[in-house]
């Protein structure tokens, strides 16, 4: 069955205050993730933070150094989009991730917030994926720094073989130098993804096979 066809299967019709008291047990679970959430958050606050080398990237118009990412700004947001030198194409999740982006990226200017992209791949390629999906976003390449390697955002699995990890860094200016104050990768970057929670509170949720779902419910391969 394809994810476009409705499902047959659908929860179970009860009378509105079985349904309420069912939605009322709900939120207050969710309400003791969201004081959970702001406990954690203030631990974030407070993490110490490490000086980063300020790389020279490549550009579409030359060099550019990652100081130079925050433009005017003193925060700034690194999405680590993966894609590979030897890639003709990003990543699909990374560029689902993108895609879903704010629609109006000004809401980050305002609260002092820069953002940019940064991969692995030559700049040209970046640009041709950057213009078939039609994004405006700053992107650099990392091909002739060690960016990747010294943070951690190229690995080897457990076969040796070699390969970029998605995920987010973020950085404070201080004093003319970037700090690295918080990176994430993984799950960890769902938090940002609004696609995906919006999917979450829908009756069957992502519809992808590693949840716990009732039976029938419809499921896929996450990477299908």
């Amino acid at each position: 069955m394809s994810k476009h066809q409705q499902p047959q299967a659908a929860p179970a019709i009860v009378d509105r205050a079985r349904f309420d008291a069912a939605l009322a047990e709900q939120v207050a679970a969710e309400k003791d993730v969201t004081r959970h959430n702001d406990q954690v958050s203030a631990s974030r606050r407070r993490l110490p933070m490490v000086e980063v080398q300020d790389y020279t990237f490549t550009g579409p118009n030359g060099p550019v150094r990652l100081t130079e990412l925050f433009g005017n700004k003193y925060l700034l947001v690194v999405q680590n989009v993966m894609f590979n030198p030897d890639w003709d194409e990003g990543c699909p999740s990374c560029t689902w991730a993108v895609d879903n982006l704010p629609a109006n990226m000004q809401r980050l200017s305002d609260e002092e917030i820069a953002f940019a992209m940064v991969s692995q791949a030559p700049i040209d390629k970046l640009e041709d994926w950057r213009a078939k999906r039609g994004w405006d976003h700053v992107w650099v390449s990392s091909t002739d720094t060690s960016y990747h390697y010294d943070w951690g955002w190229t690995r080897k699995d457990e076969r040796g073989e070699e390969g970029p990890l998605p995920g987010y860094s973020y950085y404070l200016l201080k004093d003319g130098k970037p700090y690295l104050t918080y990176m994430t990768t993984g799950r960890g970057t769902e938090a940002i993804l609004p696609v995906a929670q919006i999917m979450d509170r829908t009756v069957y949720g992502r519809q992808q096979d590693w949840e716990d779902s009732p039976e029938g419910w419809p499921q896929y391969p996450t990477y299908g």
